[in-house]
C-alpha cells in the first residue's frame, strides 16, 4: 500500500531520489573519510550523517541534535493522528478484500452453477437419445419380425 507523502511527487520518484541521495551520500563519506584529498561539501551531508553516519552506542537516540524537532506535543498529535489513519486505512483494506473474496467466491459459484446445468441438461440430452434409440431399434426389430411373417 503506497501512500501519497507528497501531493506533487509520486511515492516511486521520493523512493529514488532517496536512493539516489544515499548512494551519494555514501560516496562523499568515503571521499571525506581519505587522507589527502580535499573535503566535499553537500548540502544534505549532515542531516544524511545524523540518520545514517551514527550508531546508536556512540549517539544514543535520547541526545538531541540538530535535526531533532523539539516540540513533542505536536509530534505526538501528529504520531497519534498518523496511527489513526493507518488503522482506519488498513480496516478499509481489510474490508475491501472481504469484499473482494465474497464477490470472487460467488462468481465462482455462479460460473460453477452453470456449468453443472450445462453437464446436466447433457446428460439428460444423452439419456434421451438413448431412449429414442433403444425404441428405434425395437421398431426395426418388430417391423423385421412383422415382414419375416408375412
Amino acid at each position: 500500500m503506497s501512500v501519497k507523502v507528497l501531493k506533487n511527487k509520486e511515492p516511486n520518484a521520493i523512493k529514488s531520489k532517496l536512493a539516489r541521495m544515499i548512494k551519494y551520500y555514501g560516496e562523499v563519506k568515503a571521499h571525506n573519510e581519505k587522507s589527502g584529498v580535499e573535503r566535499k561539501d553537500w548540502d544534505w551531508y549532515e542531516k544524511m550523517d545524523a540518520i545514517f553516519g551514527t550508531r546508536e552506542n556512540i549517539a544514543p537516540s535520547f541526545i538531541v541534535n540538530r535535526s531533532t524537532d523539539i516540540d513533542g506535543e505536536e509530534s505526538s498529535d501528529t504520531i497519534a493522528m498518523a496511527i489513526s489513519t493507518m488503522s482506519e486505512t488498513r480496516e478499509r483494506v481489510w474490508e475491501k478484500k472481504l469484499e473482494l473474496e465474497k464477490e470472487r467466491i460467488e462468481k465462482n459459484h455462479t460460473i460453477e452453477m452453470g456449468k453443472l446445468e450445462v453437464e446436466k441438461q447433457k446428460w439428460e440430452f444423452e439419456r434421451e437419445k438413448m431412449k429414442m434409440e433403444h425404441e428405434l431399434k425395437l421398431k426395426e426389430m418388430e417391423f423385421k419380425q412383422s415382414n419375416n411373417m408375412n
